[in-house]
């Protein structure tokens, strides 16, 4: 199991019933750490206690700096510098967990209950860092337990985050859950910036969900940025979605529904792109190659200038790398394009393309590009960072495209002349092959 693929449906029922235990162990670690704490200083309790949990857990926990806790009004113990690793790990391993500070509130019914009655205050993570692909295997090593999700009153805090994956990591991770029902609706606030490869995409989100266990509706709001060294994307975003039982392993989301309001900016360049995006399909997470699959999948993209208008269907699959099939019609040829010879200039009808796309996930390989027209096709390739350069500078650059390939015309108008059959190789010189 790799770090983006997540788990089995069948695993999720048990990594609550994991999350309860894991909870009503620390739980009871502090009642017992509090009824020691006149005969032993807390830090010294707190390591007994530790000792004679970590087998139970499966863990190795570690602790350093002076241990805080508070008995007025509602409890709460403090913890510094935590490291938590799977026992026998190499040296050299990454830990399940580290954080510079944690917090954890409990009312009394609970501590006094050890946990049965399971209703937990606050809870706050000051830099955690959790190493997601050695948390899913301690989550795979758990025996079953009991999955109700406890009660959180005064919500759930967590800054500087960071969640590693196996070639991907979100950093600067904060998350704001202001409280935790079962079975009430969930409103939180979540930001962060992804990086994979040669991406960055910082993220600020507003997500609700009709009720924290077994959610069927989800809400997102707020705004994403992808980065590359070619440029920036701007965009505010709505999503929308159901998420529904699918006989395959993982989550289903259908219909899922995106709008995004983007802004394209070249580097080195101060004019952006404007357009809009809407999205319609099924989305799929899950094991296997593909552990992401956005199928079927409808796309519309409006835009201004030189972006075109574009209706397309098709698929997109991420795993080991990026798999990409569209196929659909420009609208038009776009005013600040290129000017297309008569007789290919006069006519209004749409434009078919056909797109595919199989590489890495930061989309810098060749993009197999087919377009026909009335009287004309062009087959070849381009590489999408290229033309995104090429489309910044379009009033000064060149008046080509990069692109490989070969257009075929039944006929073309130049300067007075007919030329019929035409055959117009391209080669921007970058040495690809078509895909």
């Amino acid at each position: 199991m790799t770090a983006s693929d997540p788990a089995p449906a069948g695993a999720a029922p048990k990594r609550q019933r994991w999350l309860r235990l894991l909870l009503g162990a620390l739980i009871a670690l502090i009642a017992v750490a509090l009824l020691v704490q006149i005969l032993l200083p807390p830090e010294r309790a707190l390591r007994l206690v530790l000792a004679r949990l970590q087998p139970t857990l499966g863990l190795h926990i570690e602790f350093d700096g002076d241990v805080e806790y508070r008995l007025r009004g509602t409890p709460q113990l403090v913890v510094r510098d935590v490291h938590v690793t799977l026992p026998g790990a190499a040296a050299d391993a990454p830990a399940l967990l580290e954080a510079e500070r944690v917090l954890l509130s409990l009312p009394w019914k609970t501590i006094r209950s050890r946990g049965a009655d399971l209703e937990i205050a606050r809870i706050e993570l000051d830099a955690p860092q959790v190493d997601l692909p050695t948390l899913l295997r301690w989550l795979d090593t758990r025996p079953p337990g009991d999955g109700k999700v406890p009660t959180i009153t005064d919500g759930i805090r967590i800054v500087r985050g960071r969640l590693d994956g196996e070639d991907w990591h979100v950093a600067e991770l904060s998350l704001d859950l202001p409280s935790l029902r079962a079975e009430r609706p969930v409103d939180a606030q979540i930001a962060g910036t992804l990086t994979l490869e040669a991406l960055q995409a910082p993220f600020r989100l507003r997500v609700h969900a009709d009720r924290a266990v077994g959610a069927r509706d989800l809400q997102a709001r707020g705004t994403l940025a992808v980065e590359h060294a070619s440029g920036r994307l701007n965009s505010a975003l709505q999503l929308d979605a159901s998420r529904i039982d699918a006989d395959l392993p993982g989550f289903a989301l259908a219909p899922l529904r995106l709008a995004m309001d983007a802004r394209w900016t070249g580097a080195g360049t101060a004019s952006p792109l404007p357009f809009v995006l809407g999205l319609h399909g099924a989305l799929h997470v899950g094991d296997g190659a593909e552990s992401l699959r956005l199928a079927p999948l409808g796309l519309v993209v409006r835009g201004e200038g030189a972006v075109p208008d574009v209706t397309a269907a098709g698929r997109v699959a991420v795993g080991d790398g990026l798999d990409i099939m569209l196929d659909g019609r420009l609208a038009r040829w776009p005013e600040m394009w290129p000017a297309l010879p008569p007789p290919l200039s006069e006519s209004t009808q749409p434009l078919p393309f056909a797109l595919r796309y199989a590489g890495p996930l930061d989309a810098s390989a060749p993009v197999a590009l087919r377009l026909e027209h009335e009287h004309a096709r062009f087959d070849g390739a381009t590489r999408i960072p290229a033309m995104l350069t090429w489309l910044d500078a379009l009033a000064t650059g060149s008046p080509l495209p990069p692109l490989r390939g070969t257009l075929s015309a039944d006929r073309i108008d130049v300067a007075g002349a007919v030329l019929e059959g035409v055959e117009i190789d391209f080669d921007d010189g970058s040495g690809d092959t078509a895909p």
